[in-house]
């Protein structure tokens, strides 16, 4: 959701606000492929391919933006560690399964895991 907005602390101030208790939603995470892909999409957009660029984030701007905004990071779940776009292109759920299950136990979901599903709660203050 976040990856493609322009004003993506305006979005995320408006979540907050309009949220009762919980606010839930992904990002790509700036330590993943997912890094090397927006900034290839970025440069093949400004040679005049249509592609959509989008933003990836780093845990702590969006762990800021969220305290600013009277909520905190209650849990975290990361994905995948290859990009999507590989498994799509396998096409097989048990090459995901195998492939990812292998990389998590090896440590690699947890450090470079995208994307990135938070689940933020509000604080008892706000």
């Amino acid at each position: 959701m976040l990856m493609h907005t322009p004003g993506w602390r305006q979005v995320m101030r408006e979540l907050c606000r309009v949220a009762d208790q919980l606010v839930i939603f992904d990002y790509p995470s700036r330590r993943s492929f997912a890094a090397l892909q927006a900034g290839a999409r970025r440069v093949m957009h400004a040679a005049g391919v249509r592609t959509e660029p989008y933003h990836v984030f780093g845990r702590g701007e969006i762990e800021r933006e969220l305290n600013a905004n009277g909520y905190r990071i209650r849990s975290v779940h990361r994905q995948f560690v290859l990009p999507i776009s590989i498994h799509k292109a396998i096409g097989s759920r048990g090459f995901t399964l195998f492939v990812e299950r292998a990389l998590d136990r090896a440590g690699l979901l947890r450090a470079f895991g995208s994307p990135v599903t938070l689940v933020a709660e509000r604080c008892a203050s706000s």
